[in-house]
């Protein structure tokens, strides 16, 4: 469910929560298609979300030139993969210094331990590989191992260390 604003996300989010009965943890995957994000990841976690998974997909359209048709199927969609991973960066750094305590789950166009670390570097907490995994369904394993070399590379001892980094240069 798309929720367009604080009031939608807290309902949506509590009814969710309600259904679940304290039987798993909710965490409430935000999309980047509004006007302040960390407002509605505020309203999510004041409903009970558990942590906030930043970001669902990017409202996008590609048209074909030649013909004018859409080639997306229903003329528009979600964009996702490397193209909005400075989306999802702006994301999970924008609500890491808005709610420093709440648990953040960093996604959008994750390919490389690099990008992982990024993330990490911006204030997630964990961080999920979804559309590489289309490609290489091992994609989680290598991109893992590739952030411990980039770790070791950088002199990063502690996972720890990196988480919200880039909030320590602000």
């Amino acid at each position: 469910m798309f929720a367009h604003s604080t009031t939608g996300v807290h309902e949506a989010v509590s009814a969710a929560v309600e259904g679940l009965a304290g039987s798993v943890p909710l965490w409430a995957k935000l999309s980047p298609n509004v006007t302040d994000l960390a407002e509605m990841a505020a309203a999510a976690s004041e409903a009970g979300a558990a942590a906030v998974t930043l970001i669902n997909t990017v409202m996008g359209m590609a048209i074909d030139p030649a013909s004018g048709e859409p080639r997306l199927g229903a003329g528009g969609g979600g964009l996702s993969g490397p193209a909005i991973h400075p989306v999802a960066v702006r994301a999970v750094y924008e609500c890491r210094q808005a709610l420093p305590g709440l648990p953040i789950v960093g996604v959008g166009g994750v390919q490389t331990g690099e990008d992982a670390a990024e993330l990490l570097a911006a204030g997630a907490d964990a961080v999920q590989v979804g559309t590489a995994t289309f490609a290489d369904p091992r994609a989680p394993a290598r991109v893992l191992q590739e952030l411990a070399r980039w770790c070791e590379a950088n002199g990063v001892s502690n996972i720890d260390r990196l988480k919200g980094r880039a909030h320590d240069c602000s």
